[in-house]
C-alpha cells in the first residue's frame, strides 16, 4: 500500500524483535514504526553507497 512517497509493507515481525524496537523507541521517544523506518532507511543508504564505491 502506498501513502504519498511512503509504502508500507505488511510482514511478520518476532516478537522479541517487537520487544526490542518498543524498548528502544521509547527511551528514543519515537514510535516503534518510526524506529524501523529510520533503521531501514539508513541501512539503504549504507548499501546504496557501498555500492557507489565498488563502481
Amino acid at each position: 500500500m502506498a501513502y504519498g512517497n511512503k509504502v508500507k509493507f505488511h510482514y511478520d515481525v518476532p516478537a522479541y524483535i517487537k520487544k526490542e524496537l518498543a524498548e528502544t523507541a521509547k527511551k528514543l521517544g519515537i514510535t516503534a514504526t518510526e524506529l524501523l523506518t529510520r533503521i531501514i532507511e539508513e541501512e539503504y543508504q549504507r548499501v546504496k553507497g557501498t555500492e557507489q564505491d565498488s563502481d
